[in-house]
């Protein structure tokens, strides 16, 4: 963790002295509400619609809406301070915010109508999005996204060789074997960025075994990732890392292994729904992009049908603003039916809004993404990597490295993580959740 961030975190965790008087306008006479968001890969033309849609609906209201690569770094000082904006996306660690009385809870506006629909807004949504930030039972973060961790691949390809997509993990390597006798590199790998394997590490285990053991894990059961199941799974991620990325793999960063795959040099990769909408300057024409779930493995006692992923690309209201249940409402109507299905066709990526893609017409990249998901069984994610954050930024990226390297066995891997999250229990000054169990599906 970076000195700079340290002192931010201590200072967040400890009440800060003085009181903070919260603006209250006439509204006869107008507001503004100050949005800040992480301009990422998708850029924040839509968010900006959306606002310019609000303004239309609710006139008293105007809504100041600003992006940054590096919003983080804007809004740090400005949260110490007492003087955020009113509604952010960002990358802050949002379990240390909401420990620290930071973000304003969702929950009135959740159980309320929502926008264009005859339903509560917490009802509009694909259930289970929301358990990732509750606390004391309440919520603090609204995803704008949806993802899942599948394996994309181009279909022309496919065909020009003859491959088929593969059903089952040993269908996976023989496939992997048949590409690469075919003079191609089996997968390109974001290797400069290992936590990308993290996503397959843990799909890898959860066909493994089933979700009471998989969850005990998330839950910090002590000795949880020295089950004999996830050293098999770290054995298999192993194992394709030594036989079947592509050269040089481990050095490259994600735009130059993705760049890789759309040119063909390698057949396969890992990744989120967010790929397409991060290469889209650079796939060629006639490139039929489509994509498969992690393959089941055989004689495993995990869910064959069920999928990693879940809600991203958070949305938080800040507690110390001017103008918080304003930017709850101005949140409602972003994650509304009408817009979540200007988002879809807008940024060819899914939201969490319930049949938001019913009826659309999409593009066949995200109709594969689509058809992965509505094939599932349920959607599960990973907490670890999200609140605990020393874990995720040292131990985790660096132990697969090694492994991926073969410079650890499977074995050593597992017992890295084991003591390094074994240091997170220990650590009193981490906030770790109640045991959540197994979610509903």
């Amino acid at each position: 963790m970076r000195t700079g961030w340290l002192a931010l975190a201590l200072a967040l965790a400890i009440p800060l002295l003085g009181g903070c008087t919260l603006e209250r306008k006439d509204p006869r006479k107008g507001i503004t509400l100050e949005v800040a968001v992480f301009e990422g890969g998708y850029g924040i033309g839509w968010h900006q619609d959306v606002a310019r849609r609000y303004e239309k609906r609710h006139p008293n209201i105007r809504v100041n809406l600003w992006g940054d690569p590096r919003v983080d770094e804007k809004l740090k000082p400005r949260i110490l301070r007492r003087n955020p904006p009113d509604l952010a996306s960002c990358n802050l660690p949002v379990w240390k915010l909401i420990v620290a009385g930071k973000l304003y809870p969702l929950d009135e506006a959740l159980d309320s109508p929502a926008y264009g629909q005859k339903a509560t807004w917490r009802e509009t949504l694909v259930p289970g999005v929301l358990a990732s930030y509750q606390y004391q039972g309440k919520s603090y973060a609204m995803p704008t996204n949806l993802g899942a961790w599948v394996c994309w691949y181009d279909k022309r390809q496919f065909r020009q060789y003859g491959w088929k997509v593969p059903r089952t993990w040993g269908e996976f390597t023989r496939l992997c074997d048949q590409i690469k006798a075919d003079g191609v590199a089996p997968i390109a790998f974001q290797g400069k960025y290992p936590s990308y394997a993290w996503s397959t590490l843990l799909s890898l285990y959860q066909r493994l075994v089933p979700f009471e053991k998989w969850y005990e894990m998330q839950d910090l059961k002590p000795g949880a990732f020295l089950e004999p199941e996830f050293i098999r799974a770290a054995q298999l991620l192993q194992e394709m890392g030594q036989k079947y990325l592509q050269p040089g793999a481990m050095a490259m960063t994600h735009t130059e292994s993705q760049l890789e795959w759309v040119n063909g040099r390698a057949a396969l990769i890992f990744c989120g729904l967010w790929l397409k909408n991060e290469m889209k300057n650079a796939i060629p024409d006639g490139f039929e992009m489509a994509c498969f779930p992690v393959p089941m493995i055989e004689g495993g006692r995990g869910d064959p049908n069920a999928i990693y992923g879940g809600g991203g690309e958070n949305m938080l209201v800040m507690a110390d603003s001017k103008h918080p249940e304003e930017a709850l409402d101005f949140l409602k109507y972003m994650m509304s039916l009408e817009c979540s299905r200007t988002y879809i066709q807008r940024l060819d990526t899914l939201s969490p809004v319930q049949n938001a893609v019913k009826g659309l017409l999409i593009s066949p990249e995200l109709q594969s993404a689509v058809d992965v998901i509505n094939k599932s069984t349920r959607m599960y994610s990973d907490r670890l990597s999200v609140l605990y954050l020393e874990f995720a930024k040292s131990p985790m990226p660096d132990g697969l490295a090694a492994l991926l390297n073969g410079k650890v066995t499977p074995e050593e891997f597992a017992q890295g993580l084991e003591a390094a999250i074994e240091a997170v229990r220990q650590n009193p000054d981490i906030y770790k959740p109640p045991a959540m169990g197994v979610p509903p599906a």
